[in-house]
């Protein structure tokens, strides 16, 4: 076979590999109080569970009682210590996730989350402006983004990673909440997202209720959604995600099953306002002790603004695949008060793709010029494998494989008789193709039938959505290969049908790149510029959806003693010489 060739894969007999959506153990830097001996106990366990390398473990100092820090303290004690470690480890552009381990101040000068302040600096209160109002330049900019979170993307003009505060009461609570975080990866668990209540004059976000259960109904999602603006019965089934608007979580809550990955937040003033809530309120500590596995609080006084609390299209997000880390960073318009709380990595509906690496043999004795036989396979409800990178000791040493760019490639849209059909042009990414199929639509629909796209997402609304039959007209969206030498780019439907809407039919689709579902390759690497003993290969795999859902495969090996190298000879001196 020759370097490099491509075949389809057999996956028999091979070991599985561990599975991370969006950010994984090689993007997660874990934060550790020095001065806290549960901190330091949490961050071990946190890295065995998740398997992250020693190297992503960064030990800080500061004060474990204290709930505030000034921000000349924060940025003495907290942010500079953190950069230097990402620095020293040349871990820069790598970390895409930030999880302080329990003992930590929640909030800076009172008045912002830690975790705000560390994801897009301190924001101010506005000069001149009344206690209740959202301070000026704290719009969150990957709010909506829809997409995997790199903390190299530039998002809020900074290269942060996201930041999340692994807490809860006690220590064994805490490593719970990592428990369910590792069950849920790709568990696809039963149960329900639940919008609810405590009265539409609290609950200011159930406005919003409507378009998330529009979503769900695209995608042939309705029944893993159940809405009641304004009581709060209790769920009957797993929990997945619960947002309501109440000051005080109900008794009742205790008797809750929440399925492994569930997020809750209740939207309340002091949530976030941790040992000591203000009025006693129920807090994200609560949360985490009926069985979540993430949550969002304020850490003062956000007066009754929706912007500063989570967007209930939350359970959308995070139904499609996105980690708790990606959905819940992406909720908050002004997150600038709040705290971001749990364990990121948790990702119940992933699909990632898998990896294997069939040779060499994992605890081999290696050096030299190696061949690596690689297999790499799309998950039973996932998208194709498109990106593979290669680490080495858990740093990133190359990229292996890339996505092909679609150019050429034709997106083709099919409502009743209607065909819509838009050519890939050169430049343009998944998310710039969606776009484009969305204008073929517009300028082809004649005002009856338009579009609109968001990520890596179209939706359709027809004004006459019934066919002949009176039933709602067939979609369905496909891709072709048209000038390209090949199909690079796949596409999926929502639903077979339009979805009624009063008068209009709506649908829905997603693209995504690649369309080999499974393949092997194989890859030189050299070995020889490594010191001799333990090392570990690691291969981590992406697909081509807006998740980037992925997964990883490691490869423990061994570097021999290499013979020492001869003495340099001095000029006029035999070689021989000792002979």
């Amino acid at each position: 076979m020759n370097r490099g060739s491509i075949f389809l894969a057999l996956a028999l007999g091979l070991l599985p590999a561990l599975v991370f959506a969006g950010g994984g153990p090689l993007n997660t830097l874990v934060v550790v109080n020095g001065a806290s001996r549960d901190s330091r106990a949490l961050g071990a366990y946190y890295a065995e569970r998740h398997g992250i390398p020693e190297s992503h473990i960064c030990t800080i100092k500061t004060d474990p009682r204290s709930p505030n820090l000034s921000l000349a303290d924060f940025e003495r004690d907290i942010r500079a210590p953190i950069l230097a470690h990402i620095a020293a480890r040349k871990l820069g552009g790598q970390v895409h996730y930030l999880v302080f381990c329990k003992d930590f101040p929640s909030r800076i000068e009172g008045n912002n989350g830690i975790t705000s302040v560390l994801y897009y600096g301190y924001k101010p209160p506005t000069p001149g402006a009344p206690p209740c109002h959202v301070a000026s330049n704290s719009v969150n900019q990957y709010f909506g983004a829809e997409q995997a979170y790199t903390s190299t993307a530039g998002w809020n003009k900074t290269n942060t990673p996201i930041p999340f505060l692994l807490t809860a009461p006690d220590l064994e609570t805490t490593k719970q909440v990592v428990d369910r975080a590792v069950a849920s990866i790709a568990a696809f668990p039963e149960g329900a997202f639940y919008l609810h209540g405590g009265g539409k004059e609290r609950n200011i976000r159930h406005r919003a209720y409507p378009a998330v259960a529009r979503q769900f109904d695209l995608f042939g999602r309705k029944s893993m959604l159940e809405i009641d603006a304004a009581g709060n019965p209790t769920p009957a089934r797993p929990v997945l995600g619960y947002l309501a608007g109440i000051a005080y979580l109900p008794t009742n809550f205790a008797s809750l099953v929440f399925a492994p990955g569930a997020i809750g937040d209740h939207l309340t003033s002091c949530a976030g306002m941790i040992p000591d809530p203000c009025l006693g309120q129920s807090t994200v500590w609560d949360w985490m002790r009926l069985g979540a596995t993430a949550s969002y609080g304020t850490v003062t006084e956000p007066c009754a603004f929706d912007v500063k609390f989570p967007d209930p299209m939350i359970a959308f997000w995070y139904s499609r695949g996105f980690t708790a880390g990606e959905a819940l960073a992406m909720s908050v318009r002004n997150p600038y008060q709040g705290l971001w709380v749990g364990d990121p990595l948790a990702a119940p509906f992933a699909a990632p793709p898998s990896v294997q690496i069939k040779a060499p043999a994992r605890h081999a004795e290696l050096d030299g010029e190696i061949d690596l036989r690689i297999s790499v396979a799309t998950h039973d409800r996932g998208e194709p494998p498109v990106f593979l990178d290669l680490y080495i000791d858990g740093l990133h040493h190359a990229a292996v494989i890339r996505p092909f760019a679609p150019v050429g490639n034709e997106l083709v849209a099919q409502i009743g008789t209607n065909r819509f059909v838009y050519t890939i042009a050169p430049a343009e990414d998944l998310f710039a193709a969606a776009a484009g199929l969305a204008w073929a639509i517009n300028s082809q629909g004649a005002g009856q039938i338009t579009a609109s796209s968001k990520s890596d997402r179209v939706e359709i609304s027809v004004r006459a959505p019934l066919g002949e039959d009176g039933q709602p007209l067939p979609f369905s969206v496909s891709t072709e290969q048209g000038f390209a030498q090949a199909l690079y780019i796949g596409a999926a439907a929502g639903t077979g049908r339009l979805v009624l809407d009063g008068d209009v039919g709506r649908a829905a689709a997603t693209l995504h790149l690649g369309v080999s579902r499974s393949y092997e390759i194989e890859y030189p690497l050299d070995l020889s510029t490594l010191e001799p003993g333990p090392h570990t290969l690691t291969l981590v795999v992406r697909d081509g959806t807006a998740m980037q859902g992925q997964s990883q495969a490691d490869l423990p090996f061994r570097i021999p003693e290499r013979p020492a190298a001869a003495p340099a000879t001095r000029p006029g001196e035999s070689a021989a010489r000792g002979l």
